[in-house]
């Protein structure tokens, strides 16, 4: 449990991440704007030149901030192999702010909307999702307040004590609102985290006792309709020697072979026995024959994995899941599997040209009932592994990784 409590606490902190860090890329926009207004409205032109060339750099900065956000390598931090928006880069952004409203501040004179507008420094540190990093933001952003309402006259003028105690206690309270919403939000995102790693935990537990069931399934159907049918088969052969030109007695014949066959790719897909017997690659070689042949589709296998592991079943049970995938839903006309051993992790690949899918139809699949690949990716993740749909021009790949040893 632990394991896919932190699994689901990354994977959902970097999605809140990822909001917050594009909700404060389109609102430092709105700021750029205020601060350009400050500089036009609140300043003396004499003062422009250098204040132009502070804007400029923010609006350079905010612009890029913007782009980063919404480009397309954010969009994967679902996957835990994917690279988002890093660790230090919401903080970069958000020290340029500090550093540009405070800048601001301090080359104009007596500029009160500039000092004004640094009330907005708690409002873009609020959205974030680490406490630890807004409360650095912060201390920083009261700080820079108290050098700029000191260097301007507005904070030690003379209006007061009164004004000025006033003046920084509300700044003050913003800062500390700010960082109660911060608090709020990572107490919400741990709080879906562990719903998340609980409903993955019981997918988990119920793909476990399915496969349990499928197996005695399995060897119910091997040791009594499976019989049954090879005993009939082989009467119907002991007719045929006695009657060989009777129709009947070869259709018979034809139908019970039809039936064993089915009976025992049945067998096989509840529970190989090939995969106790001569290993996971035999058994995925076996699988994706039989996918190819039922559906049609040209499926290509590069498989080397010459061990035998306590995962094999897991990784099977995936491998079958995505094939079944594949043949029902995919309209693909090539597939390929490779499953191969890298530094003592099994890794799985399938892929195909057809529709495709992604991360997110999968989630909106699991909403709508359909648990197979999630439980699937729950049981890859409460054994440390990793399930991942990769980018691809066309069609569905999917990436599957798990350690040797759990």
């Amino acid at each position: 449990m632990a394991i896919t409590s932190d699994v689901e606490l990354q994977r959902v902190r970097k999605l809140h991440q990822l909001r917050s860090y594009r909700i404060v890329s389109v609102l430092r926009i709105g700021v750029l704007a205020f601060v350009v207004a400050a500089m036009i409205v609140g300043t003396p032109q004499h003062e422009w030149t250098q204040q132009t060339v502070l804007v400029a750099g923010y609006a350079l900065a905010s612009l890029l901030a913007l782009a980063l956000a919404f480009s397309p390598a954010p969009r994967r931090l679902g996957a835990r192999e994917t690279v988002g928006v890093g660790r230090c880069e919401p903080l970069t952004f958000t020290a340029i702010d500090l550093v540009a409203l405070t800048g601001l501040q301090l080359l104009s004179a007596h500029g009160f909307y500039p000092l004004l507008i640094m009330t907005l420094l708690p409002l873009l540190a609020g959205i974030d999702v680490s406490s630890r990093r807004a409360v650095v933001v912060l201390i920083f952003a009261l700080a820079g307040f108290a050098i700029a309402g000191v260097h301007d006259g507005v904070l030690l003028g003379a209006s007061g004590w009164d004004d000025t105690v006033f003046l920084f206690s509300l700044y003050a309270f913003l800062c500390a609102t700010a960082l109660v919403v911060v608090r709020t939000e990572e107490r919400h995102v741990r709080s879906v985290a562990g719903l998340s790693a609980l409903r993955e935990e019981l997918l988990a537990q119920t793909m476990t006792a399915s496969e349990v069931l499928q197996r005695r399934i399995a060897e119910a159907i091997h040791d009594g309709p499976l019989q049954d049918v090879l005993a009939a088969r082989q009467e119907v052969v002991e007719l045929k020697t006695a009657w060989p030109e009777d129709d009947r007695v070869q259709r018979a014949l034809a139908g019970l072979h039809t039936a064993s066959e089915r009976l025992r790719q049945a067998t096989f897909e509840l529970h190989p026995a090939v995969l106790e017997q001569v290993g996971l690659g035999a058994a995925v070689e076996q699988l994706a024959a039989l996918t190819a042949r039922r559906s049609g589709i040209e499926i290509s296998t590069d498989i080397d994995y010459p061990i035998r592991s306590e995962i094999d079943p897991i990784v099977f049970g995936v491998a079958r899941e995505l094939l079944s995938n594949v043949a029902q839903h995919s309209r693909a006309r090539h597939a390929s599997v490779t499953l191969r051993i890298t530094d003592q992790v099994c890794v799985l690949e399938v892929s195909d040209d057809g529709l495709g899918i992604t991360g997110d139809t999968m989630a909106r699949r699991l909403g709508e009932g359909h648990i197979g690949l999630a439980s699937h990716r729950a049981r890859v993740d409460a054994a440390g592994g990793t399930f991942v749909f990769l980018d691809t021009p066309a069609g569905t790949h999917v990436r599957v990784k798990l350690p040797l040893q759990r």
